[in-house]
């Protein structure tokens, strides 16, 4: 399922302020956003293992907030 937007949270952003490189942090911000917007998920043999672990705390959030949408969706509240 495509999506417009998705919410970004404060953890997210913090944890990749930690990584060093900018291809670390590149990699974490495509992940996220190639996975909460298109439902596209990573191949984790393909990630750095900062953005790995980014990544599998990051995937129950958007989840839970993919379901949530949806419901809203079918209910008519969005």
């Amino acid at each position: 399922m495509k999506r417009k937007q998705f919410t970004f949270y404060q953890s997210f952003h913090e944890t990749i302020q930690n990584f060093k490189s900018k291809s670390e942090k590149l990699q974490a911000y495509e992940t996220l956003c190639d996975y909460a917007l298109y439902g596209k998920a990573p191949e984790m043999e393909e990630l750095k293992p900062s953005v790995t672990a980014l990544f599998s705390m990051a995937q129950p959030v958007l989840d839970t907030a993919r379901r949530r949408s949806k419901s809203l969706q079918k209910t008519g509240k969005v």
